[in-house]
């Protein structure tokens, strides 16, 4: 996501002030939404453990923001941690706008990004599609029958033959979704697909049982968006629209959630740390690694990740730990 400067660098105690005043929440349907989701029932078999949600690296072309630097910091960070994260589930954008890029030039970022990565942790990791994750899309010279085109690179160098897929760990289930559409217009916006939405209703029913953790890249609830729209609406600045800030058919996604033990929604994209807490649900939009693109922290919001502890209970502890970066 990108945001005017003058707006990156208001306060965010003055953002939420102006949301809160104007009653964006109830504005924003969230209120309808959360109601639809009732208290979870407790888990017969869930271990306590961490895992550390990391979202939003955005490694640059060019050098002088040493991003290369920043994002091999935080992982240092991550591995020292006490307890040790158990793995890192990832939130996307792991570069920065590879739609803009060849096919060539993706690949050495990528595989640069992978190298960083590989050399500074040994943590297991999961992998979360993000919007800047599209190769060439942006690109007249890339054709879109490469097989690296848009998608294809990303599926190829972490083996994923679907972007969106579930995995267990320790009594936990976890599901990671793809809610980045692309347009015919080489744009993109928040959506999840009929397919995945299939999957993800046979896959809450068959894991009923367990705690769940969802996860997305573009968030399917926040009070962000309008905030932003009233922040810049004296200033007559231009925003992205709701559909490149919000998941667009989320409420289709909150259909499943009755009757399943979901207890926690990650997701990136905003670069911005926002937690929604409802009857046991909780939705937490995490700042980014990269605060506002390696150039300071975005809207108050410093660069980091977060630290996620899981109860024997089925409780979730979202904690946002900053890394030391200076910009």
């Amino acid at each position: 996501m990108n945001i005017p400067a003058g707006l990156a660098a208001c306060s965010r105690r003055r953002f939420l002030r102006q949301l809160v005043g104007t009653g964006a929440l109830a504005a924003t349907g969230l209120e309808s939404l959360l109601a639809q989701t009732p208290p979870p029932s407790p888990p017969a078999n869930a271990s306590a453990f961490r895992f550390a949600f990391v979202t939003d690296t955005h490694l640059m072309k060019d050098p002088s923001f040493r991003s290369d630097a920043g994002i091999a910091l935080c992982l240092d960070a991550v591995e020292k941690l006490n307890p040790r994260p158990e793995f890192i589930l990832v939130g996307g954008d792991l570069v920065n706008r590879a739609r803009d890029m060849t096919i060539r030039e993706a690949e050495q970022t990528l595989d640069q990004f992978l190298s960083i990565w590989n050399n500074h942790t040994s943590l297991p990791a999961r992998w979360t599609f993000g919007n800047h994750d599209l190769v060439g899309t942006s690109n007249p010279s890339v054709s879109p029958a490469d097989r690296h085109y848009a998608k294809g690179l990303f599926q190829e160098r972490f083996h994923l033959p679907h972007l969106f897929y579930s995995f267990d760990w320790k009594g936990w289930h976890f599901v990671v979704l793809d809610d980045i559409a692309l347009q015919p217009d080489h744009t993109y916006i928040g959506r999840l697909f009929d397919d995945e939405l299939a999957f993800i209703k046979a896959d809450l029913d068959a894991h009923r049982a367990m705690p769940t953790i969802v996860c997305t890249h573009i968030p399917t609830m926040s009070a962000v968006p309008l905030g932003l729209y009233l922040a810049h609406a004296a200033a007559n600045f231009q925003i992205p629209t709701n559909k490149n800030l919000l998941c667009t058919n989320a409420n289709l996604l909150f259909n499943d959630f009755p009757g399943h033990n979901v207890r926690a929604v990650l997701s990136g994209h905003l670069h911005h740390l926002e937690k929604i807490d409802s009857n046991g649900v909780h939705f937490v939009t995490c700042g980014a690694v990269c605060g506002n693109y390696w150039k300071g922290p975005m809207l108050d919001c410093p660069e980091g990740f977060g630290v996620v502890d899981l109860g024997v209970d089925g409780s979730v502890a979202f904690d946002y730990r900053t890394y030391g970066w200076k910009a």
